[in-house]
């Protein structure tokens, strides 16, 4: 997730048991009232640069990408490696990390936290250097699969799948705080912050927690479970999305219901919002949606590989994305 947090990785095991548990939760919305909300006819976004699968050599998927401008993103892999965009191409993967990363947020192109379990990788716009561990409370419960946002280099948070929420100051990881409840086959899923006062973490139960600077406080949810992504720019807006093709609003001081995008029944895995009035949606065929200000597009195809099992967006701007997935291919695409 990039500094709005909206890269979220998995690992391959963890891809499946999400697959299997949203095809329970579609199965349940089978009957939702859910009104879905109109579409254009098309999309505005076309593909730019598409690689094939296996960026530059990278053949283990890519669990997390980030873009906080148009010529600088991250993506991480499952083995550990890292790949730059420097507005033309993808670079060779590069050893960041022993093991496979989960997520990767960048708040400039001198600033990434990438996180591998409890082990948390910064990137200075040279080198990627371990710093201390990301961990729960002592007394708290465990959990892999760290998610990263940061909005500077003086300030991000994570949260496990346990629920368990750490802030990084720039040199050490701590304010460890249980925000939820996360189960293994429910877990906390994504955070996002718009700033240090103000950050968001969802969760597959349905449960949603908010950072005001000082402390986590949970929010009335509009009952909507198997939340997997979140995106916020503001304070004032962020939306979140579920496996089943559902989306929630935030409009600075409550959800709205959730509304059904279009081709809902396929599996949405990561929303990115770079402004209040468009967000860019990247499901698991290797299609994205874009909302703006209410309407959505019809789904277009940008990864094309045949084997996506997952897929990740960043949106360095309302003209520029970049989306990677789960069989190592990676495209930008331009509005």
């Amino acid at each position: 997730m990039d500094h709005r947090g909206r890269p979220r990785g998995r690992t391959r095991a963890a891809v499946g048991a999400i697959a299997l548990v949203a095809a329970v939760g579609l199965a349940a919305c089978g009957s939702t009232t859910a009104t879905a909300p109109s579409t254009t006819g098309a999309t505005a976004w076309t593909v730019a640069r598409t690689e094939s699968a296996s960026v530059a050599g990278t053949n283990s998927g890519f669990y997390g990408v980030s873009c906080p401008t148009v010529s600088f993103c991250a993506a991480v892999d499952g083995t550990g490696n890292a790949v730059l965009w420097n507005g033309t191409k993808w670079s060779a993967p590069a050893p960041a990390a022993p093991g496979g990363f989960n997520s990767v947020s960048c708040s400039s192109p001198t600033f990434c936290v990438a996180l591998n379990g409890q082990l948390a990788v910064v990137y200075n716009g040279s080198t990627w250097t371990t710093t201390s561990a990301v961990g729960p409370a002592p007394t708290g419960p465990t959990g892999g699969q760290y998610q990263v946002s940061c909005t500077s280099p003086t300030f991000c948070a994570s949260v496990n799948t346990a629920g368990v929420a750490s802030l990084f100051d720039g040199t050490t990881w701590g304010h460890d705080a249980l925000v939820d409840d996360g189960t293994a086959a429910k877990p906390v899923q994504n955070v996002s912050c718009a700033s240090p006062t103000f950050c968001v973490v969802v969760s597959a139960t349905g449960s949603i927690a908010t950072w005001d600077g000082r402390t986590w406080t949970h929010q009335a949810s509009p009952g909507q479970s198997l939340l997997h992504s979140v995106s916020c720019p503001s304070a004032r807006f962020c939306m979140a999305v579920d496996l089943t093709g559902h989306a929630i609003l935030w409009d600075g001081t409550s959800w709205t219901s959730a509304q059904a995008m279009p081709d809902s029944a396929t599996l949405t895995f990561s929303v990115s919002c770079p402004t209040a009035g468009r967000c860019l949606v990247a499901r698991s065929d290797g299609s994205v949606s874009e909302w703006r200000s209410g309407t959505w597009s019809a789904p277009q195809a940008v990864l094309q590989d045949g084997a996506v099992a997952a897929a990740e967006v960043s949106c360095a701007s309302t003209s520029f994305c970049a989306v990677v997935d789960t069989a190592g291919s990676a495209a930008t695409t331009r509005a």
